[in-house]
């Protein structure tokens, strides 16, 4: 028996190429809504596509980064200070140490040592105007630092209240120097000093006073207009003998041009009307 080969020419083959190039652009269109919830993440200054589950670890890694960046950041600032304080202290130190000798110096009786070592005294002289000029320089650089050092805190703080300022202006609606300067005589009210508020720099509790200041404001509010509603409106009863009193729609508390426009009108119609 011999096997036939069955030959099923070169359409079956054009159909399935057709099939596959037709399937491609549906593939495509499956892959871009796949992606369609991926967003742009910038990783080392490069843009790349990312899905969310990866995206979410990119921005934790970045938000880990940062902030073990701005606590190294933090501790090197404060081994800095340390450092200036001990070397301050160190300076007050032997600045005390060189008072303790020129005092000890002073105390000599130089006439006596002059008559008796002539060569010792002036050494001693000497050795007195050396730590006279030392104690000088290490005044005046003590002072300097002092005041670079008041100079910086000042600054410090400066900035930390502007940048308390600038969260606050995006956390309370019509934030102003007017309305912190209302929030401060507000907190004067519980002993707060103005120094004391000067040193917090923290929006949370800024937001908390606005809040409790907001909350008496609005409660005083309502309790005077519940007081005017179960006020009874009293009105004062016309009087016919005062110009005006007794004519319609006229009242003493009108404004003068409004209430003589009414009265005017009020004659006229008086005048045209007719006479029995």
């Amino acid at each position: 028996m011999t096997d036939e080969v069955v030959d099923e020419g070169p359409g079956e083959s054009v159909d399935l190429a057709e099939e596959v190039i037709e399937e491609a652009p549906e593939a495509e269109a499956a892959e871009a809504d796949d992606r369609s919830d991926w967003s742009e993440i910038e990783v080392d200054g490069e843009v790349w596509l990312a899905p969310p589950a990866l995206k979410s670890a990119f921005l934790r890694q970045a938000d880990y980064t940062r902030k073990t960046q701005e606590l190294a950041e933090h501790r090197r600032r404060l081994e800095a200070e340390r450092a200036a304080s001990e070397a301050h202290v160190a300076g007050r130190a032997r600045l005390h140490l060189m008072d303790e000798q020129a005092q000890a110096l002073d105390g000599l009786d130089w006439p006596a040592l002059e008559a008796a070592d002539p060569e010792r005294a002036r050494a001693l002289r000497e050795r007195r105007r050396v730590l006279a000029e030392g104690r000088e320089r290490l005044a005046f650089d003590l002072a300097r630092q002092e005041h670079e050092t008041r100079l910086a805190e000042a600054a410090a703080e400066a900035e930390a209240v502007r940048a308390t300022g600038r969260a606050l202006a995006g956390q309370i609606e019509g934030w102003s120097p007017a309305l912190a300067a209302e929030l401060a005589e507000y907190a004067r009210g519980f002993g707060v000093e103005a120094e004391e508020l000067g040193q917090i720099n923290d929006p949370r509790l800024w937001r908390i006073l606005h809040r409790a200041h907001l909350g008496e404001t609005l409660a005083r509010r309502l309790a005077e207009a519940d007081r005017r509603a179960a006020r009874p409106a009293v009105r004062p009863a016309a009087d016919p003998g005062r110009p005006g009193g007794g004519a319609p729609g006229l009242d003493d508390r009108m404004d003068t041009a409004d209430w003589m426009r009414r009265r005017n009108a009020a004659t006229l119609r008086e005048h045209r009307r007719p006479r029995r």
